[in-house]
């Protein structure tokens, strides 16, 4: 790592150009004048755009492109190339409210050397309910108002240290979209690291249609990866519990936004996939982790 550089700030893009030149233009408001940071644009589309009016204001600056929209996997093309004692990740249309973000990300880290990610407050523009989906939690009534120590990150806003990256990997290449911080986060709990949410940075998310398939695929997807997640990392007997009461639960709810017999079925498509990732539910120190959140380790 280079030691003068104490922040690598990731961005995702897809198909958001409008979005990414307003997202990048409050950025640099908040940064102007640092110079311990690094800005790595992970580009996503197709074709190459030029970056250099887009970067300019920045200290420093890279774009990580190839051609290929590798989905949110290739957030981790920016963990690799970073160089900072930490990462602070950022999708392309979420606003950063809080004008000294790296300095509270860096305290939070500096209080607590097994601190190994940071997550953030988040809203919704125009959402006036509480969006149960932010709440990194599996108790949806907590006090979003205090910090607390969790075993769930929300993304658009959050901070990893690097070293705990180094040490359990970035996101599963196996999911293209959705809940892939749950299962990130498993890992990250299982290596003995912690989680914390810290209300005091605070980020707009847009939402923004742009480069988003339709809702009834994505919730699909969503679905098949939450299969995914507890076979990998669900101890037993809560594995088994999940997926019997899990499925007739959302064949249910699911009120024709996801397709369940797809999703199934792209499971067991993954199943026989010799390559795939061999099951390594987390371990008791994890669970017993969970537990002292509050959380449930079933879901």
């Amino acid at each position: 790592m280079n030691n003068d550089l104490r922040f690598s700030i990731v961005v995702l893009t897809f198909a958001r150009e409008a979005i990414l030149a307003d997202t990048l233009d409050r950025l640099a408001g908040h940064l102007e004048g640092r110079t311990d940071y690094e800005l790595l644009l992970v580009d996503n589309n197709p074709e190459d755009f030029s970056r250099s009016a887009q970067l300019a204001r920045f200290n420093l600056a890279k774009v990580i492109w190839d051609g290929r929209n590798k989905g949110v996997a290739a957030r981790n093309l920016g963990f690799d190339m970073a160089r900072g004692e930490y990462v602070i990740l950022l999708d392309d249309d979420v606003f950063v409210d809080t004008p000294d973000f790296l300095d509270r990300f860096a305290a939070a880290f500096d209080a607590d050397d097994r601190l190994g990610a940071v997550t953030t407050r988040k809203y919704v523009r125009g959402e006036t309910r509480r969006r149960l989906d932010l709440i990194p939690h599996t108790d949806k009534s907590v006090d979003l108002t205090r910090p607390f120590y969790t075993f769930r990150f929300v993304g658009g806003c959050v901070g990893f240290r690097t070293q705990m990256l180094r040490d359990v990997g970035g996101f599963l290449p196996d999911f293209f979209y959705g809940l892939e911080e749950v299962e990130l986060a498993y890992r990250i709990i299982d290596g003995g690291w912690k989680i914390r949410y810290e209300p005091d940075i605070v980020s707009e998310e847009l939402e923004h249609p742009a480069g988003r398939r339709p809702k009834r695929d994505v919730q699909t997807d969503r679905l098949a990866n939450k299969y995914i997640i507890s076979y990998l990392r669900m101890p037993q007997p809560w594995l088994l519990l999940n997926m019997v009461a899990f499925t007739p639960y959302l064949l249910y709810f699911a009120r024709g936004e996801a397709s369940v017999g797809r999703a199934v079925r792209q499971f067991a498509t993954w199943l026989r996939k010799s390559d795939r990732p061999r099951r390594r539910p987390i371990g008791k120190e994890a669970t017993r982790y969970i537990r002292a959140c509050g959380g449930s380790t079933w879901r």
